[in-house]
């Protein structure tokens, strides 16, 4: 299950230490593949042309005067608890080069998949930060972000990645569980003597690396023989807690979230798609997909798990340490195109919907808006990167920083981009 060593994670971890400030904050990524619709979602437009608007209707939100699409009554009767954007627009209509700018901030051409030009959010905080937990990991996905990747910072900085249905009953992280056959005092036992051994060995060694090796040996056995397994642990979680998120893998995996960066993950990403005949994205076409059959389906999933999580984090008390941005690479095309039948919704880089909560940031408004036909913003543009700024911002991580790649040439964490004053106040 673990894409990369315990071993590796804490020794490129302590090689960062010279970076950020280290806050007692996290983030919550909840990232919707595939690109959702924003016509669906936050931003409905009930006065456009049937062919505009779609089949499924609005309804009245907390907030006088906005309404979202009837499949999410729960989040509308939060709606003055989070911020949602609705101007949110980018270059790119295609999934690739999207989400490179969206969770990169630097822009990609071309659409064929590889590996990412430049380190993704997750993987960057990673590297900036130390855990507030000694003998917790600092970025988990779950299962990991598509589409990004450490690029030239080096495998060790991705995540430990959670790729089993926390939803299924024997759900375990076994990487953080001792063998049946071994125990806490047989280990640590076999690490004193291990550490006899090679004690002249670190005696001898000037440079030091012998010692760093054996710290981050040892912490690696810590997280094993620590406290790390039981965050992973749901079964420790009130019933009723369970079933408010939804017996389901995206609200299991939501609730694994919250008690991860509840036990001090620094960052954890999620694939939210809410389980059902649909397939796994958010990328409604109408060449296979009923998008809004699919949104009838999958919308009250989705509705329950956001709305759960933001009740539970408030609830906890988290709604300051913990930052909460639910979002996709772009929306959909203003105009539902019909395929034999079937109707669907294309890509749409120019305009889209994010939900931010929490953070200690201002809550409870809407931030920009789209033309009458939702096509593009007509208030407040944000982009990507602007998103990306107020999420470091939060998370005391300097975007001036530079990393050099491969060849040597150095580059920004980000190299443009503004937090929103709107949230940060």
């Amino acid at each position: 299950m673990g894409a990369i060593s315990i071993p590796g994670i804490s020794r490129l971890r302590a090689e960062a230490g010279l970076s950020a400030q280290t806050k007692d904050t996290s983030l919550i990524l909840l990232w919707q593949d595939g690109g959702p619709s924003h016509f669906e979602t936050f931003d409905p437009k009930p006065e456009a042309p049937s062919e505009i608007r779609g089949d499924l209707g609005a309804i009245p939100t907390r907030l006088p005067g906005i309404q979202f699409c009837e499949v999410l009554p729960r989040l509308a009767n939060l709606a003055d608890r989070f911020t949602v954007i609705r101007s949110l627009h980018q270059a790119s209509s295609s999934h690739v080069s999207a989400t490179h700018t969206f969770v990169t901030g630097y822009d990609r051409t071309g659409t064929i998949a590889g590996p990412p030009a430049h380190p993704d959010l997750s993987v960057i905080i990673n590297r900036m930060r130390e855990s507030q937990h000694g003998h917790m990991l600092n970025y988990v996905g779950i299962p990991g972000q598509p589409r990004g990747g450490p690029a030239y910072l080096g495998p060790s900085y991705g995540p430990f990645q959670v790729t089993e249905d926390p939803s299924k009953p024997d759900f375990k992280v076994d990487n953080l569980r001792l063998p049946e056959t071994a125990s806490h005092g047989r280990v640590r036992q076999r690490l004193r003597l291990l550490d006899q051994v090679e004690r002249l060995r670190r005696d001898l060694d000037v440079s030091g690396t012998l010692q760093s090796m054996d710290h981050f040996r040892r912490k690696a056995h810590e997280l094993v023989l620590g406290d790390a397994a039981e965050a992973f642990d749901l079964s420790q979680e009130d019933p009723r807690l369970r079933q408010r998120y939804g017996m389901h893998m995206a609200g299991q995996q939501a609730l694994l979230a919250r008690r991860l960066v509840e036990s001090g993950v620094s960052v954890v990403t999620v694939r939210c798609h809410p389980p059902g005949p649909w397939h796994d994205s958010w990328d409604d076409h109408p060449c296979g997909t009923h998008v809004f059959g699919t949104m009838k389906g999958r919308g009250p999933l989705f509705d329950q798990t956001v709305s759960a999580l933001i009740e539970d984090l408030g609830e906890r008390g988290l709604d300051e340490k913990v930052l909460l941005v639910v979002a996709g690479e772009f929306g959909r095309t203003p105009k539902v195109r019909d395929f034999d039948g079937v109707p669907g919704r294309d890509h749409w880089g120019h305009a889209g919907c994010a939900l931010i909560y929490g953070g200690g940031m201002q809550m409870g408004q809407v931030i920009g808006a789209t033309n009458a036909h939702g096509e593009r913003p007509s208030e407040r543009p944000i982009l990507p990167q602007d998103i990306l700024a107020t999420i470091y911002q939060f998370l005391g991580i300097n975007t001036h920083h530079m990393f050099t790649d491969y060849s040597g040439q150095p580059f920004p964490i980000l190299p443009h981009g503004t937090s929103i004053p709107e949230l940060t106040g």
